[in-house]
């Protein structure tokens, strides 16, 4: 642990002698104001408030607690980064913690404090001084990552009266913590674990720090695709990035560039293996003749990851030049792989990108963010402008909220470049054939999304729907940042159709871990859903045959 101790007198000097004896294990550094030219102690200057904010764990002010609050307002910016700070009069009498009091372990510190130096810890946090569970303290004794602090504050506040129900991905050992009760349901909760999931209505997260993430990767591979890599890799298996523990990979790209970037920009740890000591994993590995010519082994990412890990919870495939993820092409349709294999440009979101780029090698390959769609469609139509054929790649259909619209829109009254919509098939038709038929008479499809469309509009759609007796067919029902909206939607439905209405789930439409359910609306209501999963609400004449979801067209005699 480093520790800046700033001193104002030579009382105040005498205390900061006493507390770095009473932290032994704790490398210290000792300020005091340039007039008392104390032995030991640096001068304090000015510089030196915002330069220890930044790079201690803990600052220990020793006078006016006054002093500390000014010193320290300009830094202080979130309870999760900014380092401890505790006051003490020059007499160490008391024992304040001022700042970071949980996540930055003050109050534990001010604790430990007090009982070395004879001194009393002042510590006014609610759940401290009612001996009640302290989420962000738990959270940071567990390297537990907090996924919202907003909803840590009403964990903390919701303690203080009421017990908060607690489930775990994990064995929990010995008795709860005061304020914590087993359950899986309610309104508020918390969830141990390390996926993104959701089982209360306003679910707190806490994330351990426990996934190994295996990484093999070309030669001179950029930051940004091994990030999209691991990314990728972690969303379609409803992984939290919060819960990587550290990246490995083999001794051969222990300077790779691209690499450690990614790792430093996220906090990752970066180890590397030799290939015999990957060589000597037992299991059952993808290999790769490429690879086994390269390296010596013919698996790197399953095998480092897998090095010093309990399971394999992802398999190995191929993104981008990273090697992290799997994919699925059987429902592309043979005009679609006809504009691949004849476009010299692919272009696209690069989760979509990735799951093309290697049956079509040798393109030349495009790709932008999340959120720069548009940018994304007029480097597409520019590239075409420069005399290049470019596929710009969608998930499902390009027409059904991809970007064949904006790419018109883009282009305007010009007739140039020439724009020809290649039709996909979508996962209202992919995902309503996993689940039998439930589309077969009128249906509606409408996204919860409200990031582009306002809720109102949303909601007056799904009325409109329900009173018109269509199939829905949902798209885009929770995300993390909107992840009641499917509740929300089945509230509006529920005014207008009985709760025994018939409903379907999918997930992972055609990869790996695809699964789906038949379920009732007001079953629906309180059901697990993420952004793979599509939801289907049938008609009124939508039922189950021999385990199918259909809805009939009407055919006499049936």
């Amino acid at each position: 642990m480093n520790i800046a101790i700033f001193a104002y007198s030579r009382t105040g000097c005498k205390t900061a002698r006493r507390i770095c004896m009473a932290l032994p294990e704790a490398e210290t550094l000792c300020y005091a104001v340039p007039r008392l030219a104390e032995p030991g102690f640096l001068p304090l200057e000015k510089a030196v408030y915002g330069a220890a904010f930044s790079e201690m764990d803990a600052l220990i002010f020793v006078g006016a607690a006054g002093i500390a609050v000014r010193e320290i307002a300009p830094y202080v910016r979130d309870k999760r980064t900014d380092p401890a700070v505790l006051g003490l009069d020059e007499r160490a009498n008391f024992v304040i913690p001022l700042l970071s009091g949980h996540i930055g372990g003050a109050n534990a510190l001010a604790r430990r404090l007090a009982a070395a130096l004879g001194a009393t810890a002042v510590v006014t946090t609610a759940t401290d001084v009612n001996g009640k569970f302290s989420v962000d303290t738990w959270a940071a004794e567990h390297g537990c990552a907090i996924s919202d602090m907003g909803g840590a504050k009403q964990i903390s506040a919701e303690i203080l009266e009421h017990s908060v129900p607690v489930c775990s991905d994990f064995p929990i050992q010995g008795p709860l913590p005061d304020g914590l009760v087993l359950g899986e349901s309610g309104e508020l909760g918390i969830y141990v674990g390390y996926r993104c999931s959701a089982p209360f209505m306003h679910t707190l997260r806490l994330v351990p720090r426990v996934l190994r993430v295996g990484v093999g990767c070309r030669k001179g591979i950029s930051r940004e695709a091994v990030e999209a890599a691991i990314q990728t890799a972690f969303a379609s298996h409803d992984l939290d990035l919060n819960a990587v523990k550290g990246v490995y990979s083999i001794d051969l790209k222990r300077q790779e560039a691209g690499l450690l970037a990614a790792c430093e920009e996220h906090g990752w740890s970066a180890t590397f293996y030799t290939a015999e000591e990957l060589r000597a994993v037992t299991g059952e590995f993808t290999e790769s003749p490429f690879v086994q010519g390269v390296t010596g082994i013919g698996n790197v990412c399953e095998r480092a990851a897998m090095l010093g890990a309990e399971r394999l919870l992802v398999r190995k495939g191929a993104g981008n030049g990273v090697t992290i993820g799997p994919g699925n092409e059987e429902n592309r349709t043979i005009r679609a792989d006809r504009a691949l294999e004849a476009c010299d440009v692919i272009a696209g979101y690069p989760v979509y990108v990735d799951l093309v780029k290697d049956r079509y090698s040798g393109k030349e390959l495009v790709s932008t963010p999340m959120t720069q769609e548009a940018r994304r469609c007029q480097m597409a139509l520019d590239l075409a402008k420069s005399g290049k054929t470019v596929a710009l790649v969608c998930s499902g259909d390009s027409g059904i909220y991809g970007m064949a619209a904006l790419v018109y829109e883009l282009r305007g009254e010009n007739s140039e470049p020439e724009v020809e919509v290649v039709p996909g098939l979508t996962a209202a038709c992919s995902g309503g054939a996993v689940l039998g038929a439930p589309l077969t008479h009128d249906f509606a499809v409408i996204s919860l999304s409200d990031r582009l469309t306002p809720w109102e509009t949303i909601e007056n759609r799904l009325r409109c729907a329900a009173e018109g007796n269509f199939a829905i067919a949902i798209y885009n029902p929770a995300s993390h940042g909107r992840p009641d909206h499917l509740k929300r939607a089945c509230d509006i439905l529920l005014r207008v159709l009985p709760e025994e209405r018939l409903c379907g789930i999918v997930r992972n439409i055609g990869r790996e871990g695809q699964s789906s359910r038949i379920l009732t609306l007001g079953e629906l209501q309180a059901a697990d859903v993420d952004m793979f999963c599509t939801v289907f609400v049938g008609n009124s004449s939508t039922k189950v045959v021999n385990g199918a979801l259909i809805t009939p067209r009407g055919y006499r005699n049936v």
